[in-house]
C-alpha cells in the first residue's frame, strides 16, 4: 500500500465524519423544577432491627414494631428475621433461623459502664461479622453510639464492639 494512498483515506473518512455534525445546533440549559424530595416518616424512639442488603452491608429496618424503645423487644424482632416486605426489598438475615419461643430467650442487660451484654440461645463463636454486626448495631440503634455491646451465648463470650455498617 502507498502511504500517501493510506493518508488520503483517513484524512477523506476524518472529513466525512466531521461533516455529519453539521446541522446539530448547541442549546443552552433547560430548567426543569426544583430537585425531588424524599419524604421519610418520622422515627419513633423504638430499636431498629438491622438486616443486611444484597450487598452486603447492614441497613436499619423502617419497620420497628415497637415505640416503647424496649431493647430487648428490638433483639427478639431481628432474631425474627425480616418480615414480607422486608424480605421484598432484598434484606435478609445472617443469624440463626429461631422460632418465636427460642427468640424469646434472649435478654438483654445494661450494664452502668456503658455496655450493653445481649445473651442469646445459641452460640455465638462461629456468628459471621455481618450477623454479630446486626446485634451489635441494633443494639446501639436506641443508644448512644460510645456504647459497647457484648454478645453472649452458650459457648462464648465474644469482645465489646461497637457497630459498623460498612458503608463509607
Amino acid at each position: 500500500m502507498n502511504p500517501a494512498r493510506t493518508a488520503a483515506g483517513v484524512s477523506a473518512l476524518l472529513g466525512a465524519l466531521l461533516l455529519t455534525g453539521c446541522g446539530i445546533k448547541t442549546t443552552g440549559v433547560i430548567e426543569s423544577g426544583a430537585a425531588a424530595r424524599v419524604i421519610v416518616p418520622e422515627r419513633n424512639e423504638g430499636p431498629l432491627p438491622y438486616f443486611v442488603t444484597p450487598d452486603d452491608r447492614l441497613v436499619p429496618s423502617s419497620q420497628s414494631d415497637d415505640p416503647s424503645g424496649d431493647l430487648r423487644t428490638g433483639v427478639v424482632r431481628l432474631l425474627l428475621g425480616p418480615d414480607g416486605q422486608e424480605k421484598a426489598s432484598g434484606l435478609h438475615t445472617e443469624l440463626p433461623a429461631l422460632d418465636p419461643k427460642q427468640a424469646a430467650g434472649a435478654q438483654v442487660v445494661r450494664s452502668s459502664d456503658a455496655v450493653i451484654e445481649i445473651r442469646l440461645p445459641f452460640k455465638v463463636g462461629g456468628l459471621s461479622a455481618l450477623a454479630r454486626g446486626q446485634l451489635v448495631c441494633t443494639a446501639l440503634s436506641t443508644s448512644g453510639s460510645q456504647d459497647r455491646v457484648v454478645l453472649r451465648g452458650p459457648d462464648t463470650t465474644l469482645d465489646e464492639a461497637a457497630c459498623d455498617t460498612g458503608s463509607s
